[in-house]
């Protein structure tokens, strides 16, 4: 399958989920589909429901994922601690390790098969949510660096569209649609004629990325087309 195709496929199912555990059979597709050892989704804070460790979704053994929160290692996770402070992508390879804390918390996730490798992308909400999305893999330390810089651009996105449907479906998103900065001036730039190619170029993005924002905005607004949903975001005021 083509790449393009994969992440298409991928967000197109995360748009139809009907509930989180719906989202954890996908995640599993996904896991599979661009062949890395787990994914996990992790909202930290809806400040709007004053909600923290809100949503888990993740793809990690049983046992793993009972003992974590049994133990409430959130609090103790180095790769939590430093991936809510930051706002780029954090390699584990640059977490710190050095207490006899994290050292412990390393040896069991990894006699519990979380994955040698890994990255969390941190995930920044329209309401002030803050999220993480993992990826991790068993490759070489080398091998890991080239696929990751390989599927960042896709993991960002796929990192954006979970958090969206994920917050969406545990009921902590408000039923007034907020969009994104992007999705308004794709949006803004249709209602005036434009075509997706002139708005890329506008814009300064590739005509996929136009697309998926574009979908995005479809999606938050229920629409079935972006003639609606331009009319639908002009109707309650977001343009």
């Amino acid at each position: 399958m083509e790449t393009d195709e994969r992440l298409e496929g991928a967000i197109d199912q995360i748009l139809l989920a009907r509930s989180t555990l719906e989202l954890n059979t996908i995640l599993r597709a996904i896991r599979s589909d661009f062949d890395v050892a787990n994914i996990a989704y992790h909202a930290v804070s809806i400040p709007a429901h004053d909600a923290r460790n809100a949503i888990l979704i993740v793809t990690y053994e049983d046992a793993w994922v009972q003992r974590y929160t049994a133990r409430d290692y959130f609090w103790v996770d180095p790769v939590i601690r430093a991936g809510v402070k930051g706002f780029l992508p954090l390699d584990w390879s640059e977490v710190d390790r050095s207490s006899p804390e994290a050292q412990q918390f390393f040896r069991e996730a990894d006699a519990h098969h979380v994955g040698r490798e890994g990255m969390t992308l941190p995930v920044r909400g329209p309401a002030g949510e803050r999220a993480l999305f993992t990826v991790t893999s068993n490759l070489s330390g080398q091998e890991w660096k080239a696929k990751r810089l390989l599927c960042m651009r896709d993991f960002q996105i796929l990192a954006h569209f979970l958090h969206n449907r994920a917050v969406e479906l545990a009921g902590y998103r408000s039923k007034q649609a907020v969009l994104s900065v992007r999705e308004v001036q794709c949006l803004e730039r249709i209602a005036t004629g434009r075509n997706v190619k002139q708005v890329a170029s506008e814009l300064g993005l590739s005509i996929s990325a136009v697309n998926l924002y574009l979908r995005s905005a479809r999606s938050k607004l229920k629409c079935a087309s972006v003639a609606e949903a331009v009319v639908k975001a002009t109707r309650v005021e977001l343009l």
